[in-house]
């Protein structure tokens, strides 16, 4: 991330309960990530700070739309987005992360950087294949002359040579026998 603060929880001088934080995500938030995936996108982003005696937790939602290349057809579009997550944070000697969920700051911290976490959640909301939703009628939303020349080089199934392994022949012919 380039700059800090802007995305920040701030954890000095609360009291104990929940505290809200809003953030608005967008293309001016991806810019801040070299080498991002997404350049545009609206995410909304909540930030629920629990605080208690000894313990801080910090509960994330994320809702909203990212603009993404579609794997089919190489277009961009606008792929909806929705992540919740909890993280536990401790206090230590060594700040960094324990564990997947587990944050530790700084005893003197004042405050905890959340633009990583709200970064890396998108990214995490995003589904493995990233394609256009089909039409209301079902058929794809691609780039139709892109999907025509996909088409065009697509060849069939190949024609398997159906053997048959002795061993399992055996074994089909119990299975006749008991039907």
């Amino acid at each position: 991330m380039k700059k800090r603060g802007s995305y920040a929880v701030r954890i000095s001088g609360l009291g104990e309960g929940n505290h809200n934080f809003s953030f608005e995500l967008d293309g001016e938030f991806f810019a801040l990530f070299e080498h991002s995936e997404i350049k545009k996108g609206s995410v909304q982003a909540e930030v629920i700070l629990e605080k208690k005696t000894g313990v801080l937790s910090l509960h994330f939602s994320l809702e909203g739309q990212v603009e993404v290349v579609c794997d089919r057809c190489l277009e961009e579009f606008m792929l909806d987005v929705t992540f919740t997550q909890s993280i536990f944070v401790k206090t230590g000697e060594t700040p960094g992360e324990a564990e997947d969920d587990v944050l530790i700051i700084g005893r003197d911290d004042h405050e905890i950087e959340v633009g990583q976490y709200l970064y890396e959640f998108i990214i995490l909301a995003l589904p493995y294949q990233k394609i256009h939703p089909d039409d209301p009628e079902g058929n794809p939303a691609c780039n139709k002359e892109m999907l025509k020349k996909l088409n065009a080089h697509r060849t069939g199934e190949p024609d398997r040579v159906k053997t048959s392994d002795p061993r399992w022949d055996a074994l089909k012919g119990i299975i006749e026998k008991n039907k």
